[in-house]
């Protein structure tokens, strides 16, 4: 038992009216990353969310390890630009590769540690309710709950649904959650070196994306919920369209 308690840090989730849960509001809105590229509001538009960009930049053609170079995994709408690649008797010699591409898409539930003002996220929704830090994770398993029972094969890409069969996707679909401060910093990264970015940290890099936002962004102070759809535990991308989920499953009877 302690003597003395202290209060949780708050966070706050900036909505509108019809989505403040402790008012009347009964409905959680998740949008997904490649939404919030286009988002109609643009100040909460983030053209480039979920993108990253590598650049490797050699002095000189340089000899690199095959699985280095296939550490640089790209999921989605990739593009590569190669100036200087050269193969010899197996071996890959680079000197400036551009490689930019996409996370995979998930659902995203975004608060601000800021409690007052969240730059553009509180300039754009009046309305807001608090959040005790310590409940997040209990609040973001009760949210992956009802968002997997929301789940349909609509919400799938086609390549998944063409090639298994519907008890097979059943099987071995799942939904991973993921909680984390945005870093609010650049989304290219020049390197000019196979040792400064050992595999690793390219693994730890990619995985980050999805939690990586310009600096102009940073007012928002953002506390972000991902959550992944998962075939046999590795991360697919889901269609992109945000749900509105109604927090009680009596609502979808009556």
């Amino acid at each position: 038992m302690k003597i003395i308690g202290y209060p949780s840090r708050m966070l706050a989730k900036f909505c509108p009216e019809e989505f403040n849960i402790r008012k009347n509001g009964n409905t959680v809105r998740f949008g997904t990353l490649y939404d919030y590229r286009t988002h109609e509001d643009e100040k909460l538009r983030d053209a480039g969310e979920g993108t990253f960009d590598y650049r490797l930049e050699f002095p000189e053609l340089t000899k690199v390890s095959q699985e280095w170079l296939a550490a640089f995994d790209v999921e989605a709408g990739a593009s590569l630009q190669a100036d200087e690649i050269h193969l010899n008797d197996g071996d890959i010699f680079i000197k400036n590769i551009s490689l930019s591409g996409s996370s995979h898409n998930c659902w995203i539930y975004c608060l601000s540690k800021n409690t007052d003002s969240a730059g553009n996220v509180s300039d754009t929704h009046q309305d807001k309710w608090l959040l005790p830090l310590d409940k997040l994770e209990g609040f973001a398993s009760y949210l992956a709950a009802i968002l997997w029972d929301d789940v349909s094969f609509e919400d799938l890409p086609g390549q998944i649904v063409g090639r298994f069969s519907l008890q097979d996707i059943q099987r071995r679909l799942s939904i991973g959650i993921e909680i984390g401060d945005v870093n609010y910093s650049s989304r290219s990264v020049v390197i000019s070196s196979e040792e400064q970015l050992p595999i690793p940290d390219i693994s730890r890099l990619r995985d980050s994306v999805a939690f990586i936002k310009p600096k102009l962004f940073a007012q928002e102070e953002e506390v972000r919920i991902a959550f992944w759809l998962l075939l046999d535990n590795k991360k697919i991308s889901i269609v992109n369209k945000p749900k509105i989920v109604s927090l009680r499953a009596i609502d979808k009877i009556i």
